[in-house]
């Protein structure tokens, strides 16, 4: 659905242009960085670094030890003034570089020289995954939905990985979530993504205990999120249109008027002609817009109805009094898929399958709403 719903959505990168400048960019790094050095967990970190250090020195990896070295320093002085940096591409290779070296020490130690090195790569990873989002927002064209699905699940993993970071205070409080969660950002990320089924079944398992649904729904919810707003926009242009013809018509109409009693002037004698040439083009032009917002309201609301029944057990929709989902939200969801794959427009479907969206349109819009007012813009400092 996500790639192939040109038909009714409109173009990837058209909507693209539309929603970029609601996507939250240029954010800050979470404050807890900020006083970086004079964290608890970070003074403790830094003595199991010291013993971290002496180990490998012991096992001569004088090189490890170079590089790690580099490796720490630079993530401690990148975090010092980290709220008015943004990281670009030639920091961001360095960051890989760091990286390497301390996934490669972290393979030679163990206990709390391992626990110490492991919570600076987690920030480094972390601050490798924010510089790619960042990055990635910051490109003007966007072809492919479905890496923009993939980029809104890692801005909130990052931005639930931030709320996890303020409340640690001690290095065992860095746990398996957030390490994975910082792993799975940066994997996600990636243009090429490799994500295996073991992964995916682990994100959907954390996705359902820390955000209270699957990973399917997790995702899912950013493709109606960018078609609810896209469609918001494109009705603004709408209504720009509908008041600049409006101002158009009634131009005509006094000229026209004004025609069978004095001889116009020049220039109102060209804006007439303008205006004949113009006006029937204008209203067909709106016309074919106002049906396209039409049959994309239909379209997105329904498809929030389908996603809530992604979300939500059986109970929990008997709970809400929906359980009309459990009977009509999979014919739904079947037919939407169907427009989607095979480019089916508004006018192409039956009166019955049309009754059957336009009815879940009208029950889930103000719940679509809601859910695009409320998810847009996941800010990295939530």
């Amino acid at each position: 659905m996500a790639e192939k719903a040109e038909g009714f959505i409109g173009k990837v990168s058209q909507m693209w242009q539309r929603i970029k400048p609601h996507i939250a960019t240029g954010r800050k790094i979470l404050q807890v960085l900020g006083g970086f050095i004079g964290h608890p967990w970070v003074k403790a970190a830094l003595a199991g670094l010291d013993r971290a250090l002496a180990w490998l020195e012991k096992l001569d990896k004088q090189p490890l030890v170079k590089k790690l070295q580099k490796a720490l320093e630079w993530v401690i002085n990148w975090c010092k003034d980290a709220r008015q940096k943004q990281m670009e591409e030639e920091e961001l290779a360095e960051a890989r570089r760091h990286a390497q070296a301390m996934a490669e020490a972290e393979r030679e130690l163990n206990g709390e020289e391992k626990e110490a090195v492991s919570a600076f790569s987690i920030v480094n990873n972390y601050l490798i995954a924010k510089a790619e989002v960042d990055i990635a927002v910051k490109r003007d064209t966007l072809q492919d939905f479905e890496y923009f699905l993939r980029l809104r699940a890692v801005q909130k993993l990052l931005a639930f990985y931030e709320t996890r970071m303020q409340a640690v205070n001690s290095i065992s409080d860095i746990d398996a979530d957030m390490h994975f969660m910082v792993y799975a950002a940066n994997a996600l990320i990636q243009q090429d993504a490799e994500f295996s089924d073991a992964d995916t079944m682990r994100l959907d398992e954390l996705t359902q205990r820390q955000f209270g649904k699957p990973i399917i729904p997790f995702v899912f919810e950013e493709m109606i999120i960018a078609w609810e707003k896209s469609r918001q926009l494109l009705e603004e242009e709408w209504e720009k249109k509908n008041s600049a013809l409006a101002k158009d018509q009634l131009l005509h109409k006094r000229l026209v008027r004004a025609q069978k009693y004095e001889e116009l002037e020049p220039a109102e004698v060209s804006a007439l002609n303008d205006l004949k040439i113009t006006l029937p083009r204008d209203t067909a032009d709106l016309e074919q817009l106002g049906d396209d917002l039409q049959a994309r309201r239909s379209y997105v609301n329904a498809a929030e109805g389908f996603l809530q029944m992604l979300e939500k057990d059986e109970q929990q929709l008997i709970a809400e009094g929906k359980e009309y989902l459990l009977d009509q939200g999979a014919t739904v969801g079947a037919l939407l898929i169907d427009c989607s794959q095979n480019d089916r427009a508004w006018s192409s479907l039956s009166l019955s399958e049309q009754s059957l969206i336009t009815d879940f349109a009208n029950i889930f819009g103000a719940d679509c709403q809601k859910r695009t007012e409320t998810g847009l813009l996941v800010e990295v400092m939530a």
